[in-house]
């Protein structure tokens, strides 16, 4: 395997056997794996927010149907 570098593109290189383009700059990967982790964890987060709102939409229309039962 011979890596052929691609002008413009520092650490991107050029597999000459399979043609595929490989990133040699570890701090890249590692800002990459960084970033697709913090947008997994926002994600994640922004789930149990909306499922936590619902929960709460559901629990304030039960108080509304006591409520109203409670005052007929």
């Amino acid at each position: 395997m011979t890596l052929i570098p691609i002008k413009g593109q520092d650490g991107m290189f050029r597999d000459s056997e399979t043609n595929a383009i490989v990133n040699r700059n570890s701090n890249e990967f590692q800002m990459y794996v960084n970033n697709r982790e913090r947008l997994s964890k926002d994600q994640e987060r922004l789930s149990y927010m909306e499922k936590n709102m619902d929960e709460l939409k559901h629990d304030l229309n039960d108080i509304k149907f006591l409520l109203k039962n409670l005052l007929r």
